[in-house]
């Protein structure tokens, strides 16, 4: 509870900073846009934002119902809560064990909930590693963003992050012999600090879970027509996320500036590069980035404006339904 209030408390503070740097310039044209920016494209702006979040409950709820059957709509919720998590944590850490603890609500084992939310996470991962792949292939042919100097680097720290995150998941998911030897290595230290007793006990009945984890997380990789499936959801998920900043600049009555193709290559590079700064919504990087490769297109204070609506219905409103949605069902979970 502690960690979550610092960062709720870290949040505010740096979208504090965010508003200050995005409004101090061109704060009474910046106002008139928002106030004037049309709602009906900002409500298409969510419900392609609902649709990712549809598209990944889909992806969850087929991962889980190979374990046990599952509804969708609690999936969905699920799904919606986990952005609340996801954004009050760095890296977006939290909803996963979230997800975890809340399947373990609905008796599923820990161990099953684990399995499903590194199935799903490897999903995801390799989505992400495609669609950047997409997105470059285009960017190369249709010269959207010129990829050089620090961008270029950036980007290429972002796709090794993302390809580690994604070995480490199969690591943990796949290999064996590697959690059997980190987890002799824990229980020795923990045996050493006398901290457990009957040390051949409880390493033969976490082996055995072991067992039990990496034979399950072979289900994910039996059906490689189910496989491509899930990754092609979720890439579709991926893309309905990345094309709002189309429909915030139709808000605006901007109908040329960036065309649909050029607002989901510019927010992939923006979501790769992000996905390593270490503060929760990879807030000020996000923004930053934002602005400096939508920057080419579209001046101030149009630019400042379209940053700020796009966070807004990407990050703090998913954000906020999460929150509400939480302390509603919280007595159910």
């Amino acid at each position: 509870m502690k960690n979550k209030i610092i960062n709720i408390i870290i949040i505010i503070v740096l979208t504090l900073v965010v508003l200050y740097f995005s409004l101090k310039d061109n704060y009474n044209e910046i106002i008139d846009l928002l106030l004037n920016a049309d709602i009906r494209w900002l409500f298409i702006g969510y419900l392609f934002v609902l649709s990712y979040t549809f598209l990944k409950a889909v992806v969850t709820n087929d991962v889980i119902n190979k374990f046990r059957n599952y509804g969708f709509l609690k999936t969905f919720s699920l799904q919606i809560m986990t952005f609340f998590f996801n954004a009050i944590t760095p890296f977006s850490t939290g909803g996963q064990p979230f997800q975890v603890y809340v399947l373990r609500k609905n008796k599923i084992p820990i161990s099953d909930g684990t399995n499903i939310i590194m199935q799903e996470s490897i999903i995801h991962q390799i989505a992400v590693i495609m669609v950047g792949f997409i997105t470059l292939t285009l960017n190369y042919f249709l010269k959207v963003c010129q990829i050089e100097g620090i961008i270029l680097t950036f980007l290429i720290i972002g796709f090794l992050v993302n390809a580690f995150v994604l070995l480490l998941l199969f690591t943990v998911s796949y290999s064996k012999k590697i959690n059997k030897s980190l987890i002799k290595w824990f229980i020795n230290l923990l045996t050493f600090l006398r901290l457990v007793k009957n040390k051949q006990q409880l390493l033969n009945k976490l082996n055995k879970t072991i067992e039990d984890f990496t034979n399950n997380s072979k289900i994910l990789l039996q059906d490689k027509k189910r496989f491509i499936k899930l990754i092609t959801i979720n890439c579709l998920a991926l893309f309905c996320l990345y094309i709002v900043p189309l429909t915030v600049l139709f808000s605006f009555g901007d109908y040329y500036s960036f065309d649909g193709m050029t607002a989901i290559i510019l927010v992939s590079f923006v979501s790769i590069i992000s996905s390593y700064i270490p503060l929760p919504g990879g807030m000020g990087g996000q923004e930053y980035l934002f602005i400096l490769l939508f920057g080419v297109y579209i001046n101030q204070p149009l630019l400042s404006s379209l940053m700020l609506l796009w966070r807004f219905i990407t990050y703090y409103l998913p954000m906020i339904i999460g929150a509400v949605i939480f302390n509603i069902k919280q007595k159910e979970i």
